[in-house]
């Protein structure tokens, strides 16, 4: 089993968490929060016919008074919707390292992070606020991810690889070393992406092509 051997590892404390969503990759993000020993205490959807999150009771719309001492997670995938959430945010912002994740002492993440089970993150990597790195993604050295960008399982970027704001990297898809993607692109799953690609496309393939400008 993969170790984290990065400074992200809890205290003997329990961290306590809420949710925003109740879908299904809160309940990944669940398992985050349990491989650390760590307490969801609380799941805040509006969608009221998901009445619980693995036992955990859904109690609707975002409060921002309940629960004061807990950090939050945005814990949905869509990256649009994630942004639009945290400008509603009044709680402390937590991140949610799996123990089963490996992420380097030298990399930066910034507050709502989600790193999860089997990813690895590399030395010099910075990765941005409310970004996803989902099941066994590799990110390596000295990659700059920005905010509210999603990686998804099995996707790899290779070293030195800047992706832009609101973009996701599709399932088993690579990105070359030096590549540079640009914002609220989105790459298929499966591609292999070459060479540097600009805002708002949407790519497929090997070698990666582009099929449409938003």
């Amino acid at each position: 089993m993969l170790e984290n051997s990065s400074p992200w590892k809890h205290s003997m404390e329990k961290t306590k968490y809420i949710f925003i969503g109740a879908g299904g990759h809160a309940r990944v993000l669940a398992s985050v929060i349990e491989s650390n020993q760590d307490e969801l205490v609380a799941v805040f959807d509006t969608d009221l016919e998901k009445r619980s999150l693995d036992g955990v009771k859904n109690e609707g719309e975002y409060k921002h008074d309940k629960h004061p001492n807990a950090e939050i997670i945005i814990a949905i995938g869509d990256n649009v919707i994630r942004e639009r959430i945290s400008q509603e945010i009044k709680h402390t912002l937590g991140k949610a390292i799996h123990s089963a994740a490996v992420v380097d002492r030298l990399v930066n993440l910034a507050e709502g992070v989600q790193i999860i089970q089997g990813a690895i993150v590399n030395r010099g990597t910075s990765i941005g606020k409310h970004t996803i790195v989902n099941t066994n993604a590799t990110v390596d050295h000295d990659c700059e991810i920005g905010d509210f960008v999603h990686i998804a399982p099995g996707a790899t970027l290779c070293g030195g690889v800047k992706v832009g704001k609101g973009t996701l990297i599709g399932a088993n898809a690579t990105i070359l070393p030096n590549c540079e993607i640009g914002a609220d692109v989105s790459v298929g799953a499966g591609a292999v992406v070459t060479t540097d690609l600009p805002d708002n496309v949407v790519v497929v393939g090997v070698p990666a092509k582009i099929i449409k400008h938003a």
